[in-house]
């Protein structure tokens, strides 16, 4: 988990980068089928554009780059604020829906796959059986098209797999460009281009987000269903942490700090 940064102790309404926060901690995509929970994001280095509203008309200007976003200072992040549509075909914008003030899990999947797809549902629906007592009240599930699937596609999905229905479970799509940004915003991309747009080879690993707290944890979405509910519960600081029957440690997970982090100066004043 990225624990709160000591700039949300600030008052004056700065704004930091995303890259000059947290350095070069991409992980490739080729590297994220595999391994346990890690607790790092990290912005890209290519443009990306898609159909965004603004953020309450502040003209926010965001560094160039997929994946790219800014720090408030305290500590909430502000991403591209994409245009998606869910399974249902209801528009949902991604800063101000879906991560403003949220604790989420999100996974990059898409409607008509034949690979690890339909596994990882299956683990996080077994997730979702834990995690009941907080799903949809505060806890959500995402789900982002990686093929600009068609809603009627994500819910046929949803149905096909038990899922369709569920509180707080649900399937976005959106151009090319938004979602590839939204992917390396939450740290799933590779410099190799033909690599980050492989669909055969995409990433199978779950991002978890309290935007409150500014807290993120990652671990595979194929792992241990109580395993993915207690990182899911972990993004909680330990006084608020749900306990919840069946997990068995959340209440024991501290958060971890980031090695060798110092904070920078700001670079943007008076923007938010």
């Amino acid at each position: 988990m990225i624990p709160k940064h000591p700039a949300a102790q600030e008052t004056s309404p700065h704004v930091l980068t995303r890259r000059s926060l947290m350095g070069s901690m991409l992980v490739p995509a080729a590297a994220l089928l595999l391994g346990g929970c890690s607790r790092a994001l990290k912005a890209g280095s290519d443009g990306a554009t898609s159909d965004e509203r603004p953020l309450a008309a502040k003209g926010i200007e965001f560094p160039e780059g997929p994946g790219a976003q800014l720090v408030r200072a305290d500590g909430t992040r502000v991403f591209r604020n994409h245009k998606l549509v869910d399974q249902d075909g209801r528009v949902a914008y991604f800063q101000d829906d879906l991560i403003e003030g949220r604790v989420f899990a999100a996974t990059f999947q898409y409607a008509k796959c034949n690979g690890i797809c339909g596994s990882m549902t299956a683990r996080m629906a077994e997730a979702y059986d834990l995690l009941k007592p907080i799903m949809d009240k505060p806890v959500q599930f995402y789900a982002f098209s990686l093929a600009s699937d068609a809603p009627a596609d994500m819910k046929k999905f949803m149905v096909d797999h038990g899922i369709y229905g569920r509180p707080g479970w649900r399937f976005f799509s959106g151009s090319p460009e938004a979602i590839k940004d939204i992917r390396w915003a939450f740290g799933f991309g590779d410099p190799n281009e033909e690599v980050d747009s492989s669909l055969t080879g995409h990433t199978g690993m779950a991002r978890f987000g309290h935007h409150k707290f500014d807290k993120w944890s990652a671990c595979p979405a194929l792992a241990n269903p109580e395993q993915t509910a207690i990182a899911m519960v972990s993004l909680f600081p330990a006084d608020q942490r749900p306990q919840i029957a069946g997990l068995c440690r959340p209440a024991d997970i501290p958060s971890t700090k980031i090695p060798g982090y110092v904070p920078r100066a700001p670079l943007r004043a008076n923007q938010l």
